[in-house]
């Protein structure tokens, strides 16, 4: 197991697409900031309604519940997907899976290869944003670091979950295709559209409210405040039973 996790974290580093993908989240969060003051001081310029002054300081906490920048989320959902179905799009999985006592390992590899890949990700939007707000503006270290360290923790369980997801789509239902459209929809918030129309078909049949999204990995990720039980709850319901799925389904089928 300990090779099969190095090989996919080899695979991981050799990948076109994680670069690109990590090296636009990067641009992202370090513009983020510079950008945001130039556009504040363009509308100070037009309007005379715009009478109070940038920020001249942000708390770390800020950064850390929010460390991903616009589009920052799917870029690193986008990643996960090509990851993940590079190896049947390489034709290598069939000499991979067979020298495994189950095929299913392969799939667990990927998983805990993803833990490394998410992080790198949210540490390179950390460090995008830090240094690019520092251009405009001091970062204050206050009382709620902390809890922004708490919620960054939660979050990455929660996107653990999501990997997950993910994972069965692209690499048990060999829909890369699916995956890719998973990603745009929980990277861009617009599964609680579909949420909303699951929960009003629910509430029919059963005649009383229902709102599933309180129990989505995506959703509870957004929430603000973000509650410490729910949320692990949720990754770690999300996470086991959509990896328990992955590896039973891909151990029955054949690799082709």
């Amino acid at each position: 197991m300990r090779n099969l996790i190095k090989m996919d974290l080899y695979r991981m580093g050799r990948s076109r697409t994680f670069w690109i993908c990590l090296i636009i989240t990067a641009v992202l969060a370090l513009t983020g900031a510079p950008i945001s003051k130039l556009l504040y001081n363009l509308a100070a310029s037009l309007s005379s309604e715009v009478r109070e002054a940038f920020p001249a300081e942000v708390d770390l906490s800020v950064i850390l519940r929010d460390p991903f920048p616009l589009a920052g989320f799917m870029l690193l959902l986008l990643s996960l997907c090509s990851f993940f179905h590079a190896d049947m799009e390489n034709g290598f999985i069939k000499n991979i899976a067979g020298q495994m006592p189950q095929k299913g390992y392969t799939v667990l590899s990927k998983f805990l290869a993803a833990i490394v890949h998410n992080l790198i990700f949210v540490m390179t939007a950390i460090a995008g944003k830090v240094i690019g707000t520092l251009v405009v503006q001091r970062i204050v270290v206050n009382s709620g670091a902390a809890d922004g360290i708490r919620v960054l923790l939660l979050k990455l369980l929660l996107i653990q979950g999501i990997s997950a997801v993910l994972l069965l789509a692209v690499t048990t239902l060999r829909s890369k295709s699916l995956g890719m459209i998973l990603a745009v929809l929980f990277g861009l918030g617009l599964t609680p559209l579909i949420y909303l129309g699951v929960n009003e078909a629910l509430s029919t049949v059963f005649g009383k409210d229902v709102d599933i999204s309180r129990y989505m990995a995506d959703a509870v990720l957004r929430e603000n405040p973000l509650e410490t039980g729910r949320a692990i709850l949720t990754a770690v319901v999300t996470g086991g039973l959509f990896l328990l799925l992955a590896i039973r389904i891909f151990d029955r089928k054949d690799v082709n």
